[in-house]
């Protein structure tokens, strides 16, 4: 049997998935509100919320594409985030509870959602519009984007933050963007937490760490938080004491894409693909328990020609079975 020229046909399974699931793997891209008693994230391929203390997650979005990158605006309204309705990413809007979606960018290139202005007038995103990377930001209502420092001075801005005070935190490595999954880095390109004040042209350079200092977020108060791989290796929540960096998790496992509440009191982030809380005041972290409410369909048998675009496959360990990747999805067939 000539394999290369079969027709695989694979059955997708998810009949009987429960219509409730618990203990969520894959959850991603947290923001909690303004007052810290909700939090948003990716899940699925789209955007929902859970109460802080965990339970029903509630579905906010059912798109085309997958939707990521949830920020609330600091008066609580809207929720920005990175959907990919039409393909490439662009950034929308919703109200918080949910309701009707409008889109807000429309270009070609990559744009992903950052952060607000603390005033909720300005959704900061990133975009690779002008270069490879930099930041913009577009009227909550729509318009046309600004490229936020104007300039060729900051040609790689990202994991922007607005600091009370008018400063912008951010880093400018492609170690914090397209390799920040790639621990252990040790050379010129370590990302660092940086800052720049537009109106009095006040630059700072926070950390110089030979490592990884990255993702700013910051409170209503201007607290600084970030990750540092300093301590263990691993991506851990710092703040600033005095000046000097100063260690608030100690996880033998990376944390990822933290984000503090605006009034200061909860940093939620990824840990083990799971979503986790740690509590500022006092300074401890949990697991927030949820479950989500999804349709259990069964899906039609489809059949699929891979001919020629197979890049990666496993048989199984009693020759029955082979796992392969074929367009980007991955596959599950007899032999």
């Amino acid at each position: 049997m000539n394999r290369s020229n079969l027709l695989f046909l694979l059955l997708f399974s998810g009949a009987g998935l429960a219509a409730q699931q618990t203990d969520l793997y894959f959850v991603d891209y947290p923001a909690p509100s303004p007052d810290a008693k909700t939090i948003y994230f990716s899940y699925d391929g789209d955007i929902w919320s859970v109460p802080t203390d965990g339970g029903l997650a509630n579905r906010l979005t059912a798109m085309d594409g997958i939707e990521t990158n949830p920020k609330v605006s600091p008066d609580g309204q809207w929720v920005a985030f990175t959907g990919r309705q039409y393909g490439n990413p662009d950034v929308f809007i919703m109200p918080v509870g949910g309701g009707p979606i409008t889109q807000l960018t429309f270009h070609q290139a990559s744009d992903q959602v950052a952060s607000w202005s603390w005033d909720s007038r300005w959704i900061y995103f990133e975009s690779s519009r002008f270069n490879t990377l930099s930041t913009y930001r577009i009227p909550v209502n729509g318009g046309t984007p600004q490229r936020l420092f104007g300039d060729d001075y900051f040609n790689f801005t990202h994991n922007l933050a607005e600091h009370p005070d008018g400063s912008f935190f951010f880093n400018e490595s492609w170690e914090s963007s397209l390799y920040a999954h790639r621990k252990g880095y040790r050379g010129a390109f370590n990302p660092d937490i940086k800052s720049y004040n537009p109106q009095t042209k006040a630059y700072r350079e926070w950390t110089d760490y030979e490592g990884k200092d990255f993702w700013p977020t910051i409170d209503r108060q201007g607290k600084v938080y970030f990750v540092s791989d300093e301590f263990n290796g691993q991506y851990n929540l710092c703040t600033f004491e005095n000046g000097k960096k100063k260690r608030l998790t100690k996880f033998d496992r990376s944390i990822w894409n933290p984000a503090v509440s605006a009034d200061g009191s909860l940093i939620v982030f990824r840990l083990d693909y799971q979503l986790y809380a740690y509590d500022v005041k006092s300074g401890k972290s949990r697991k927030v328990p949820m479950r989500a409410a999804r349709n259990s369909t069964l899906e039609q048998s489809q059949d699929f020609k891979v001919d020629g675009n197979i890049t990666e496959f496993d048989v199984s360990a009693d020759g029955k079975k082979i796992a392969f990747v074929s367009r980007g999805e991955l596959f599950v067939s007899d032999i």
